[in-house]
């Protein structure tokens, strides 16, 4: 089969001047630094704190002691300044602490060999599942980082792509993209399925051989054998990439740098095993089942999908901690689907009638959908995190790197800074303060159960284990397992690669996202401190310092240097010396650059990519603070993932292009006072954001940025104004009242037949002088205060004769549209009794069409139970059998209800108050909760408790129902203890009435 190079069927891309023209990525075993580069290293410290204590020194001495500052504003001057030049410095220190770390780590780190994986693979491994979270993302896009990661050597793996794609597309290329990432997996899957079944059939075929000749003796054909499979493999990888859609630089590295070496190396152990059996040389049969199961696991994947917004009981808010908190709090439960008036919910439920079935992972790899990940990621890190010095470990990542060959100079240059931040966050490891970067990491499931919290939204509980109160998710999280004692590890090796925004506007997203968020966590540092010290782990200088520069340094950084380039500061601050202090900052970075394959100079160009990037990096923090003031979250933005260029927001335009100018005014400014010191800075600056402007954002792009702004806040699309007719027309139709079903004084009952709110019913109250009453048709606005609405919708749940399986009755419970619990929205009210009457109503007439021979329980509260000559019209109304339930009755409220009323009580407790409270009230039916059924499988106690009580209460004419069953164990038990009727998840779960008749929920 011909080996095509990538390169040779890309299509031709049009590639700036100053593009990067590497093809090569980095190495995987970053190389081990030299003695002389860690000296420098250090010296570069040495001089630069030197440098800054000295000036400090010098600046008191001569602004305070002297007396040049012999005036406020003077003295201001010099504090401000100091401060500036001390936070310059620091986040310069920052940096060249941590690349000697880096470097200390390069020097010892043991790359673990091939043959230890191999013996690992060859055992138990933990179960693990890959989420790879997706908004919008290209097919081409989805599909490279859906097959790096299926293409794992890791057995058993489970691909979930997560799509958070609005679910009505408004645009048919979002429709495309929806119906394409929706399809997407089970076309992966298909085709992985062919090498798999073939090796897995060739390795039962193996395993039977050898079976057959007593277990353990291996013969040359077996060799051959498995050498066939290896080419095979081998040349179906050529082939998967020979198909790949070539479009970028992006899509060339999947092939020639994931896809081909993974095809060479299978290569060659076939070659390596025919030529073992030429020499007539039989591989031991432990050796012969690691390379079976090696081959196995490299196709051994189970691609889904999963789409969060499907469910009205999970979050949909639009950011993805939650789309991957959504699935992830699913993880180790079966659920079924469940129809509502405001959509499908997941709900619990057995794993024989569960629609859906999410199992618990040892580990959870997330993963950016524009990411990809070499074939050995996986395996080495949760290889690493097995070994029992890693066992307080909670997360294993490589930071990412950028692609090589990007075809513009932005891209080009981002890149660079991603190469760097590789060094700042493997030096940060070296001083245990390492972040959790959330493109790619490898996560302990146990690590993430420490860490979840809790909330509700209505009824639905919503789990909370990537926080997501800032958009930079995963560093807040750092510091929640950091207070459980979990620690974070670096893999020094480059395993993963991450595409960064090839435009302006895209990466201005990007960038102002990741300066929003590190203000409002700083706070948060001191709880891991006191963490660590109550555990009487030692708190060390160097990881505190580190933390607070990675979380602040964007703020005071960019403070800082507006301050220096707006203010014309005395001049016998601007001493030369300050040269000195940011001198070996610049060498040691330009001296990186080159080691990673970039250009010395392009140090020069980074400072003037960052010099157009400050009003980015400042609005991304004022929205830190003005959150830190409102308590209001931040908006969370996807960074565009489109081949067209990303149109930059207007004040990221201008405000760079007014900083050109005041640098200009400084230089005029600066000539006419002969401040020289003053003039070289604002030369520097002048010409480098000078550059940045034209180099990385285009004049002609910032015009046409600019005029496409101008026009959308002239030209204001025009909604069409409807004719009088029709409005006419439509407020006389608004006006109309919804006719009331039943007929109860109180209450104004409307159901929704149709639509989205199908089955969902509304009932409005107006408080009057005497009480509440209708609203009837409209009203002026003060009495519109005085309404009370509530919207809500009555589902079913079955109880069953569990002796013969039929059906003999139905609870009617109550679930508000809002979400909210129903007993506390009741109390809420403000008539409590109207509102429970209605709930009443509104069951009575749903169950209208519930089959015949069964009863209604319904429930029912103690004031509206004091009240019978309410209640009476609303149970006459019922075609069947009412029963009414209530966990707060006695026995002189019961007499007072009209005769054959029958009632249902709740039990309290296994003990003589449930024995009382049957021979008090006499009810028809006792409800034992899920407090009494829980574990009655393996109880005897509970068992003879059960009996007793239901003896005692067919004693006195009550039938005992069990409620809360959700196992066919705990059913069997209620059985044999004389339990005549029950309900529960596993009989049958609550759905709406259209749900019933369909023979939907039932046992």
């Amino acid at each position: 089969m011909p080996r095509t190079p990538a390169d040779q069927r890309k299509p031709e891309v049009q590639r700036q001047w100053g593009a990067d023209r590497r093809t090569e990525p980095h190495p995987i075993v970053p190389p081990a630094a030299s003695e002389g580069r860690i000296t420098r290293g250090r010296l570069a410290i040495v001089v630069t704190i030197t440098v800054w204590a000295c000036y400090i020194t010098y600046t008191i001495i001569q602004q305070f002691i002297a007396g040049h500052a012999y005036t406020v504003k003077l003295a201001i001057e010099a504090i401000v300044y100091m401060l500036v030049v001390t936070g310059l410095a620091a986040s310069a220190i920052a940096y060249l602490i941590t690349r000697i770390g880096y470097f200390y780590r390069a020097r010892g780190h043991q790359r673990t060999p091939r043959i230890m994986l191999d013996e690992f693979i060859g055992g138990k491994l933990p179960s693990m599942t890959v989420l790879v979270p997706s908004y919008q993302e290209d097919e081409r896009t989805n599909r490279t980082t859906l097959l790096s990661a299926a293409l794992q050597e890791y057995p058993g793996l489970r691909v979930t792509l997560l799509i958070d794609d609005p679910r009505a597309p408004k645009t048919r290329a979002a429709r495309d993209m929806l119906l394409a990432a929706r399809a997407l997996p089970g076309q992966i899957e298909a085709e992985l399925r062919v090498p798999y079944s073939r090796a897995s059939n060739a390795y039962a075929y193996f395993d039977e051989q050898v079976r057959m000749r007593g277990g353990y003796l291996v013969v040359i054909e077996d060799m051959r054998r498995l050498a066939d499979e290896y080419r095979y493999a081998s040349d179906w990888l050529y082939d998967l990439g020979a198909r790949q859609n070539i479009v970028d630089h992006t899509d060339t590295f999947f092939v020639e740098h994931i896809l081909q070496p993974l095809a060479v190396e299978l290569g060659q152990i076939s070659g390596a095993l025919n030529r073992g059996a030429d020499e007539q040389v039989a591989l031991p049969i432990a050796r012969m089942n690691q390379l079976y199961r090696r081959l196995l696991a490299i196709f051994d994947a189970q691609v889904t999908s999963f789409e969060r917004k499907k469910y009205v009981s999970l979050s949909h808010e639009p950011n993805k901690a939650m789309n991957l908190n959504s699935y992830i709090g699913l993880m180790g439960g079966a659920y079924q689907e469940v129809n509502t008036p405001l959509g499908t919910a997941l709900v619990t439920a057995g794993p024989n009638r569960a629609d859906l079935v999410v199992p618990n992972p040892d580990y959870v790899l997330t993963l950016d959908a524009d990411s990809v990940l070499l074939p050995e990621y996986a395996l080495r890190l949760v290889h690493l995190l097995e070994q029992g010095a890693y066992a307080q470990h909670a997360v294993a990542q490589t930071p990412y790197s950028a692609y090589p060959g990007s075809a513009t100079r932005i891209e080009r240059i981002s890149g660079a800074t991603t190469d760097i931040q590789y060094i700042v966050h493997q030096g940060m490891t070296h001083y245990g303060a390492t972040f959790w970067v959330g493109a790619n990491a490898v996560l302990r499931k146990r690590a993430l159960d420490d860490i979840v919290e809790v909330s509700y939204e209505g009824d639905w509980e919503i789990k909370r284990y990537i926080q997501d109160r800032t958009v930079i998710e995963d560093t807040e999280s750092t510091i929640d397992l950091g207070v459980h004692g979990w620690s974070l590890h670096n893999y020094p090796e480059r395993l993963a690669y991450s595409a960064t925004p090839p435009d302006f506007g895209s990466l201005c997203i990007q960038r102002q996202r990741w300066a929003n968020g590190g203000l409002l966590i700083l706070s948060r540092l001191k709880d891991q401190f006191r963490a660590k010290s109550k555990r009487e782990d030692k708190n060390r200088f160097g990881e505190y310092f580190l933390r607070v520069n990675y979380m602040a340094s964007i703020f005071w950084s960019s403070i800082c240097l507006i301050v220096m380039l707006a203010y014309p500061f005395n001049n016998e601050l601007l001493n030369p010396i300050l040269l000195l202090v940011s001198v070996p900052y610049f060498f040691m970075m330009a001296a990186d650059l080159k080691h990673l394959g970039y250009k010395r100079s392009d140090m020069l160009r980074i400072y003037g990519f960052n010099l157009i990037l400050l009003p980015v990096n400042l609005s991304g923090s004022i929205a830190s603070l003005l959150q830190l003031l409102t308590g209001e979250k931040s908006a969370f933005k996807r960074t565009p993932k489109v081949r067209n260029r990303t149109t930059a927001a207007s004040s990221f335009l201008l405000l760079p292009l007014a900083l050109i100018a005041l640098c200009i005014y400084t230089i005029w400014v600066d000539i006419e006072h002969q401040l020289w010191n003053n003039l070289v800075f604002a030369v520097l600056n002048l010409t480098l954001s000078l550059y940045a402007m034209v180099a990385f954002v285009g004049l002609g792009n910032t015009v046409v940025d600019l005029f496409t702004h101008v026009r959308n806040w002239l030209i204001r699309p025009v909604v069409p104004k409807r004719s009088r007719r029709s409005l006419s027309r439509s407020s006389s139709k608004k006006a109309t009242p919804a006719p009331a079903t039943g007929d109860w004084a109180q209450v104004l009952h409307y159901r929704h037949e149709h639509g989205a709110t199908a089955g969902q019913t509304t009932v409005r109250l107006q408080r009057t002088d005497t009480g509440w009453k209708p609203a009837a048709g409209s009203s002026s606005s003060s009495q519109a205060q005085a309404f009370e609405e509530f919207s809500f919708f009555t589902v079913f749940q079955p109880v069953y004769n569990m002796i013969n399986g039929h059906v003999v009755g139905y609870e009617a419970l109550t679930r508000f549209a809002d979400g909210s619990n129903p007993r506390q929205a009741i109390e809420a009210a403000s008539s409590r009794v109207a509102l429970d009457a209605a709930l009443v109503q509104a069951a009575i007439t749903s169950s209208a069409s519930l089959p015949n021979g069964t009863w209604l329980s319904v429930n029912v509260t103690a004031d509206l139970l004091r009240r019978p000559q309410e209640l009476a019209p609303l149970l006459a109304q019922s075609r069947r059998p009412v029963v009414l339930e209530t966990g707060d009755t006695d026995a002189a409220e019961v007499a007072r209800l009209t005769a054959g009323a029958r009632v249902a009580v709740d039990d309290l407790g296994p003990g003589y108050e449930t024995l009382a409270l049957i021979e008090a009230v006499r009810p028809t039916f006792l409800k034992l909760g899920m407090e009494s059924v829980a574990g009655v499988e393996s109880s005897s106690a509970r068992q003879a408790a059960i009996r007793a009580l239901v003896q005692f209460a067919e004693q006195h004419n009550c039938t005992v129902i069990a409620e809360g069953i959700e196992t066919v164990a705990q059913r069997d038990a209620l059985v044999a203890c004389g339990v005549p009727f029950g309900q529960g998840f596993y009989l049958g779960k609550p759905v709406p009435v259209e749900r019933v008749l369909a023979g939907v929920g039932g046992w």
